[in-house]
């Protein structure tokens, strides 16, 4: 009996030691300190290809490819191409729309301008993220032939773009540092040019490895252009 009972404990320790070896096997192997983790990886891939072959012309089997995985592996991080895209322009989204420090100092008059506070840190907003460029050169190639990139970008930038501009610049012309002047011809105005500037010097030039101080100054002409023309200075 006794050495029934003492076969069955070295069994049962037996079978844990097994269990525990195979699941260790057969687990994904711990993410180091400082390492990507499989679906970060799966994300910035996505953004390479997408920028550098277009969005429709890269299937799922290509990014799987680049990172050395299967296509199941990428489909439990996304159910599909279309989820991956949007978690691309969530994630730009949320940059550029944090608030900038212009508009927790709003209330100061003696304030730099709301023109300065939101195109002077733009230069180094965009060169200190570096999927930024290629998610804009993703957003600003595909938006006009693929429908679901073009809605993206009417609602989520140009329509979103528009009410937050709009709410800074009517909270300043009621402050009394913006002159009076129809706001939603301004508005449009000061986005259209944002907009462009940022599709010739990051896409059309392809200025990922530009001159930043060049870059700022040729931003700064157009700063004063709106500071001269729509900006009140009003000392407290």
């Amino acid at each position: 009996m006794y050495v029934t009972v003492y076969l069955f404990i070295l069994f049962y320790c037996y079978s844990i030691f097994l269990m525990k070896n195979t699941q260790k096997k057969m687990g994904r192997p711990p993410v180091k300190n400082g390492e990507q983790s499989t679906k970060d990886k799966i994300f910035n891939t996505a953004i390479d290809l997408f920028a550098e072959k277009g969005y429709n012309s890269t299937p799922i089997r290509d990014i799987s490819n680049a990172l050395g995985l299967t296509e199941g592996a990428i489909y439990r991080h996304y159910s599909n191409k279309e989820e991956l895209l949007n978690a691309i322009f969530k994630y730009a989204e949320n940059l550029i729309f944090s608030p900038l420090p212009i508009e927790a100092t709003l209330n100061s008059l003696d304030g730099i301008s709301i023109f300065r506070g939101l195109l002077e840190p733009l230069p180094d907003i965009i060169n200190s993220e570096p999927y930024m460029i290629k998610i804009m050169r993703i957003m600003f190639h595909e938006m006009n032939r693929n429908e679901q990139i073009g809605e993206i970008y009417v609602k989520q930038y140009n329509e979103l773009g528009f009410e937050l501009i709009y709410v800074l610049f009517e909270k300043c012309q009621k402050m009394g540092t913006l002159k009076t002047t129809d706001l939603k011809a301004l508005t449009l105005l000061f986005n259209s040019f944002r907009f462009s500037w940022a599709y010739n010097t990051f896409i059309v030039k392809q200025n990922s490895n530009a001159d930043l101080s060049k870059i700022k100054a040729e931003l700064e002409m157009m700063i004063q252009f709106f500071e001269t023309n729509f900006w009140n200075t009003i000392k407290s």
